[in-house]
């Protein structure tokens, strides 16, 4: 009888443990990736063009020599989330070479308060998409380092804007667990291609 005391309170909190950790992967978020290809699709919404020409980016006329057209030959965009439209604002790639930069960007423009701003300018290029919990991407963006080579930083929406905030690749090739300390803090703490 002392033996059964104590076996049935050990079943009863084992079970307790098991359903404890089948709840908690039943709540973790499955985040989709979108990987970025080469293409440049043509730009057919109105409201992106209209947004791109208010802010100066390109233009839909050809009397202003020093704006590129806003074609898809120099940009193309991505929504801000899977859920999210044109009207709440966009992610804006260029091509390289725009600007008087040797490196493709990448604009980041949100609507507030009836305007539209850009909210982060970066000197690198889109590599993955990834759903998120808050609606918004987080984004694996490239930017090329002299010495190295391709850096691929995850940033993430805090907000009001994206951040940096950790590095997930060099040329390729996923970071060693025992490494990223010390390399997050080399160019996460060191962040300068962009706002």
């Amino acid at each position: 009888m002392n033996r059964l005391a104590l076996i049935f309170p050990l079943l009863i909190f084992l079970h307790s443990c098991q359903s404890n950790q089948e709840n908690e992967k039943e709540n973790q978020f499955l985040s989709d990736t979108t990987i970025i290809t080469d293409a440049y699709p043509p730009l057919e919404n109105e409201t992106v063009i209209s947004v791109m020409e208010g802010l100066k980016v390109c233009t839909t006329s050809d009397t202003i020599p020093t704006l590129p057209p806003c074609s898809h030959d120099y940009f193309r965009v991505f929504k801000l989330g899977p859920e999210a439209t044109y009207d709440e604002g966009f992610i804006l790639e260029m091509k390289a070479g725009l600007f008087g930069t040797p490196v493709k960007q990448t604009l980041i423009i949100k609507k507030g308060f009836n305007k539209y701003q850009i909210i982060n300018q970066y000197l690198g290029f889109l590599v993955e998409l990834r759903t998120s919990e808050n609606g918004y991407y987080d984004l694996l963006m490239g930017y090329k380092d002299l010495d190295i080579g391709i850096v691929a930083i995850k940033h993430i929406f805090d907000g009001a804007k994206y951040e940096p905030v950790e590095v997930e690749e060099l040329n390729g090739y996923f970071i060693k667990e025992e490494l990223k300390d010390s390399i997050n803090h080399l160019f996460i703490d060191n962040f300068n291609a962009g706002y």
